[in-house]
């Protein structure tokens, strides 16, 4: 079991192992519905899973987690700095922000 599921599992007990287990679906579904290629999950998780990949041509991060709130608030954050640089919004999902990448895209 890798750190990242010890995580989920430690702060949401039976959800955490129920989200984990459908994570792989819920993978598939956002990347049909968004024309996503080529993910590849990132280093270094931790409260949520993150893989880099393609759209199009377009250098994108999948961002999908259990806290739903959170990702709204991220998402709106983001939005707001638009005009600053922040990186873009490209779509949102209850439990997903799909996001162009940054690149290099070090983690900070």
């Amino acid at each position: 079991m890798t750190s990242f599921e010890n995580t989920m599992i430690s702060l949401y007990g039976v959800q955490g192992e129920r989200w984990l287990a459908d994570l792989p679906s819920l993978i598939q579904k956002l990347s049909m519905n968004w024309h996503l290629t080529d993910l590849k999950r990132v280093e270094n998780l931790t409260y949520n899973y993150v893989l880099s990949g393609t759209q199009g041509t377009q250098a994108i991060i999948l961002k999908i987690g259990m806290a739903a709130k959170e990702l709204n608030r991220e998402a709106a954050a983001l939005n707001a700095f638009a005009a600053f640089g922040a990186v873009k919004v490209l779509a949102h999902h209850d439990s997903a922000l799909l996001l162009e990448r940054a690149l290099p895209g070090q983690s900070l």
